[in-house]
């Protein structure tokens, strides 16, 4: 029976780059995104020889059920990757509490949704979740709301992890530092505020920005390995000693 793998908010970025590699390793991929045309591209790119699956969504108004899960209700799903979140301009102190639970529902809440759905139906060897989360969940120094979202999904990996233990599944977070790539939000700020894009890069462990390629592999590895010792495991990849 053929394995697909969820990965949201994969149709750019580190998304689309770990639907790429992952079809690659043999798994049919469902993607998702607000595009339809950004969803036919990046599956062109797929390996062509699987069965890969488009869903346009928009996490932040649909129906999760209805436009996502029960129209993938039938594959077998081996493993999840979450990579859908946002971020808000106006996410500032004094905390305005519509943003964040706004932030809070689409960083964090959506991933519960399609996880309790999924709750015992992974059939992987073992199976995974793997949240893509955030350096600021530690460090604390990114926009209030946006930094509370990425910590919940810590300590909720944390939590549930030993509850997914009982149904051979795998949870982590792998909390990159700033990803940079085509239209992301650090894309934007070279163009719009190039003087904090610059000051910002150059403080980088690396010097500059990561980009998909410095994460996706990690992912990857984690997903074809058939080990469940990382299970419960925040996981920093930024090159950074905090």
């Amino acid at each position: 029976m053929s394995k697909y793998i969820l990965i949201t908010a994969s149709s750019r970025g580190l998304g689309f780059e770990l639907a790429k590699k992952l079809s690659y390793s043999g798994y049919n991929i469902i993607l998702t995104s607000r595009s339809k045309q950004n969803l036919k591209k990046a599956k062109k790119q797929l390996n062509n020889n699987l069965k890969h699956k488009i869903i346009k969504i928009d996490f932040t108004k649909d129906n999760i059920v209805k436009k996502l899960l029960n129209k993938i209700s039938n594959f077998n799903i081996v493993s999840i990757i979450h990579n859908f979140g946002i971020n808000c301009q106006d996410d500032k102190h004094p905390i305005d509490i519509d943003i964040l639970q706004k932030i809070i529902y689409n960083n964090f809440i959506v991933s519960v949704k399609i996880n309790n759905y999924f709750y015992n139906k992974l059939n992987g060897d073992p199976s995974k979740i793997i949240y893509i989360g955030s350096t600021a969940s530690l460090h604390a120094k990114a926009s209030p709301s946006y930094t509370l979202s990425k910590s919940l999904i810590n300590t909720y990996v944390k939590n549930i992890s030993q509850e997914y233990i009982k149904y051979n599944i795998l949870i982590c977070a792998i909390l990159p530092g700033i990803l940079a790539h085509k239209g992301s939000i650090w894309d934007k700020k070279s163009k719009k505020e190039p003087q904090k894009y610059n000051i910002t890069k150059t403080k980088q462990p690396l010097k500059r920005f990561l980009i998909p390629k410095d994460i996706s592999s990690y992912i990857v590895d984690i997903i074809n390995q058939k080990s469940l010792a990382l299970t419960g495991s925040i996981v920093k990849l930024d090159a950074n000693d905090y």
